[in-house]
């Protein structure tokens, strides 16, 4: 999964097909991506839950948004909202991008 140039894992965004940013939970996840300047790729899934094994597939439920950031499997969105935080802002970016 670390097919890009810099060697730092892909990060995927699986979300709802909702073509904003402003009325859902998926929203906010892909605008706190942007704010943060991470480079990402987006996956929509289907409005219905049972149209989503991927989903199922990594974690046991269907629900999004959904982030993958390498071996991380975040789901929930303030969870992933925290997470980005942790990872890429301020403290990230002062260490390099590495937690901890």
């Amino acid at each position: 999964m670390t097919d890009r140039a810099d060697d730092r894992p892909e990060v995927v965004l699986y979300r709802c097909p909702t073509p904003t940013n402003l009325l859902c939970p998926c929203g906010s996840v892909a605008r706190r991506l942007r704010s943060l300047g991470v480079d990402h790729r987006t996956e929509r899934v289907p409005y219905r839950r049972r149209d989503r094994p991927e989903v199922e597939a990594l974690t046991g439920q269907r629900r999004v948004p959904l982030l993958i950031d390498g071996d991380e499997v975040i789901h929930d969105s303030k969870r992933i909202r925290e997470y980005l935080d942790w990872r890429y802002g301020e403290a990230g970016e002062r260490d390099g991008g590495e937690p901890g």
